[in-house]
């Protein structure tokens, strides 16, 4: 069966306010959680979004992969039982898929689809929520709040899910252990089975297989594939294709039993599209946040219209350099100005221009602009929105370094530019004692098999263990009694337990010392395909550390040479006030003014 089978169990979802006004950078968990949500991919590119949207088929069995997808949240959610707390969206669904209730094709693959997306700060939970809300978007649903904060489990929990063939009162029970009465029950089957429908494969007593074809049969519960009303409209006029209504099995119409429990009160209410639509963004909504007791969930992850991502100081090419890239969205609809300029400044860290109190400020225009498709995450799409991506990459002197930077953006229409500064704070780089140096970094790829001991899977034989040398660069003068990194990777196939270890880092004679820094290797090998740093160095009862360091691109980013550095001086006239030599001077203590005061 694909779409939600039977029942859903209930959290009652809180009102929050949106996140973006309190922002504040950095916010990794955040940060990645926004990143997964609007632009459906993880920061290497690989798309979670791609795989089912625009509400896709699947290749080969051509089943509903939204359905599939909304399906595995319910059954994953489904373990929960509100008697103790226990159960809920946890992940565990991974280890539960031998059960009878779980029996389904669509199931493993969905496990397949998710496997590669989680990571330090995106539980394999939180993707199964977002595989939802993206399932239900993109088939003409509503935008799903979303949440993030849950916890995920590595073993099966308790059963949950009820099936086709149980009476009324097993299926009312059900609900009540998860939290609903009988009205939510309706609602959720009729939001559940909007999309998708049942399969020969799994109920081959309601939907007979094709004896001339080796794949499976569909029956759709109605007769479009998008997320609308037809379930119940075609239910109520009695033109339904509904298996689960009309089959000739009538020990397993379990939706005829739901659907007319209370006289058909609820369906007959659900029939116009906005009632519809609005029933089911709450229903499900809470159904995505129905967790074991004790989680506490972020604030709702809104999108933030301009954003700071993969922001690293580190050394490439003999040189150190700063990276960042500046995200802003733009409606479909308009055409982006092409006379905009998005710059971006700095101040030095060391020196006589310490924090820009020696009234020189950097700044530098991207080396690079990227559009993004507007279909990179359905979310995004339905507000009308894409993404322009404002690459960075700049040469540091690593005797002044860089203490802060921000962004000024420029339309040059004669409006007043736009500072994006973190809030009058400016992105604050906290230290320069430790820094990962990917492009000295290096990644194997070896073939699995049934004695390799560096394996973390719980299959044999299938997969790839990445074996990698990591380097990472200590300014002297630091005298570390200890520098290692916290290694995490969660992206394993099937789901297996993650991998969480240290890696102690030695100096490494074979790089030779530049510019003030020494560079320090250490190795770890992992089967998933996110492993993460966080890179520490321990030195005088203190600790500097890099959070959430990436891997992914390790050998598969092209070097790109860093753009050009403009330097804006400025001096006091006679009143005490700052004057500028030129316009980009202007811009800069517009931007930057009332922050030297603060410094």
């Amino acid at each position: 069966m694909h779409g939600l089978p039977l029942v859903f169990s209930l959290y009652v979802l809180s009102v929050v306010t949106p996140y973006v006004s309190a922002y504040t950078w950095p916010s990794p968990q955040y940060d990645t959680l926004e990143g997964m949500l609007y632009e459906g991919r993880r920061s290497d590119g690989s798309s979670l979004a791609a795989l089912v949207h625009p509400c896709r088929k699947r290749s080969g069995t051509l089943a509903s992969v939204p359905a599939e997808w909304l399906r595995f949240a319910f059954h994953d959610m489904a373990t929960h039982n509100a008697d103790d707390g226990s159960g809920g969206l946890d992940g565990s669904l991974a280890y539960e898929l031998g059960r009878p209730e779980n029996f389904n094709l669509g199931l493993n693959q969905t496990l397949s689809d998710f496997e590669a997306y989680p990571n330090k700060y995106i539980s394999r939970a939180d993707i199964i929520a977002i595989g939802a809300v993206f399932a239900v978007s993109t088939c003409g649903g509503p935008t799903i709040p979303f949440r993030g904060g849950r916890i995920d489990t590595w073993q099966a929990g308790g059963t949950g899910t009820p099936e086709p063939q149980h009476d009324l009162s097993t299926l009312t029970e059900s609900f009540r252990k998860q939290g609903f009465n009988q009205a939510e029950m309706i609602k959720l089957v009729a939001c559940g089975h909007t999309m998708g429908g049942v399969s020969s494969a799994d109920f081959p007593q309601l939907v007979a297989p094709d004896p001339k074809s080796s794949f499976p049969v569909f029956d759709d519960f109605d007769t479009t594939p998008s997320f609308d009303e037809k379930v119940v409209t075609e239910y109520l006029d009695g033109s339904t294709q509904n298996v689960l209504v009309v089959g000739a099995n009538k020990t397993l119409v379990s939706d005829l039993r739901v659907f007319q429990s209370d006289n058909n009160a609820t369906v007959q209410g659900l029939t116009d599209k906005s009632v519809f639509q609005s029933e089911c963004k709450t229903m499900l909504g809470r159904m995505l946040e129905v967790v074991p007791k004790g989680i506490t969930f972020t604030d709702e992850i809104t999108l933030l219209p301009a954003k700071v991502t993969a922001a690293q100081l580190t050394f490439e090419k003999d040189q150190m350099v700063f990276k960042t890239n500046f995200r802003l969205t733009q409606p479909i609809n308009q055409t982006a100005n092409a006379n905009r300029n998005v710059t971006l400044f700095w101040c030095d860290k060391n020196g006589d221009n310490k924090n820009c109190a020696g009234g020189k400020t950097n700044s530098a225009l991207p080396v690079k602009k990227l559009s993004d498709d507007p279909n990179v995450s359905p979310i995004t799409l339905n507000m009308g929105l894409y993404f322009i991506n404002y690459n960075y990459i700049v040469p540091i002197d690593t005797a002044a370094s860089i203490t802060k930077f921000w962004f000024q953006v420029d339309e040059n229409d004669g409006s007043k530019p736009t500072t994006y500064d973190n809030g009058g704070n400016g992105y604050v780089i906290d230290q320069d004692q430790v820094l990962f140096v990917p492009m000295l970094s290096h990644v194997d790829l070896v073939q699995n098999t049934t004695s390799d001991a560096q394996t973390y899977t719980n299959r044999v034989g299938d997969g790839f263990t990445r074996n990698y040398k990591l380097v990472v660069a200590v300014r002297d003068g630091t005298n570390p009694s200890r520098v290692y990194a916290d290694a995490t990777d969660v992206a394993i196939q099937g789901f297996a337990f993650p991998l969480q270890t240290q890696i102690d880092f030695t100096p490494d004679s074979s790089i030779p010392s530049q510019s003030g820094y020494s560079f320090y290797s250490g190795k770890v090998a992992s089967a998933g395909v996110q492993l993460t740093l966080d890179v520490h160095a321990e030195a005088a009862g203190q600790k500097y550390t890099q959070d959430f360091m990436e891997t992914q691109e390790l050998d598969n980013t092209p070097y790109v040479k860093p753009g050009p550095v403009s330097v804006t001086t400025t001096t006091k006239s006679s009143a005490g006030r700052m004057a500028v030599p030129n316009a980009l001077a202007a811009a800069a203590l517009l931007v930057f003014g009332a922050a030297v005061v603060r410094l």
